[in-house]
């Protein structure tokens, strides 16, 4: 077993000579670490570095580890405990196209011409709300598309 496992880290960092990227494997320790992704197997390997290590999240958050931080990330303390605190009134707010709630979240995240973003939000409910289980952050997520 710890031949297997050296010819795979020994195979793992040889092929980082070459400098092949694969959209497939994404970004994280693993793209760095393993540059030559040609072969399904370098793909595995960089995608489980990537998902193992745990550095694919950070560097999607931060954009760093060749990842790139979303356009639409919206980080602001203030608006996650609010939503966090108001996802049943920001609901009901979203889905009638106005309310103080709706106004709110607005205003937390900069938005100029509210009665649009409003009109946005109550189009695309179901795009926000997409199930009785939704978190507080996939929210966010979902209406910063509409910004």
């Amino acid at each position: 077993m710890k031949k297997i496992m050296s010819l795979l880290v020994s195979t793992a960092l040889a092929s980082s000579l070459y400098a092949i990227n694969n959209e497939n494997t994404g970004c994280g320790l693993g793209s760095i670490v393993i540059k030559d992704q040609s072969t399904v197997f370098l793909q595995v390997i960089a995608a489980t570095t990537n998902g193992t290590s745990g550095s694919q999240t950070l560097g999607i958050t931060s954009g760093t580890s060749n990842c790139d931080k979303p356009t639409n990330f919206v980080s602001n303390d203030k608006l996650n405990q609010f939503v966090g605190e108001n996802m049943d009134e920001l609901a009901m707010d979203i889905s009638s196209g106005k309310g103080e709630t709706l106004n709110t979240v607005a205003k937390l995240m900069n938005v100029e011409n509210t009665q649009e973003f409003s009109a946005k939000l109550q189009a695309n409910f179901s795009e926000i709300y997409t199930s009785e289980n939704v978190t507080s952050a996939q929210v966010i997520d979902s209406i910063a598309k509409y910004m």
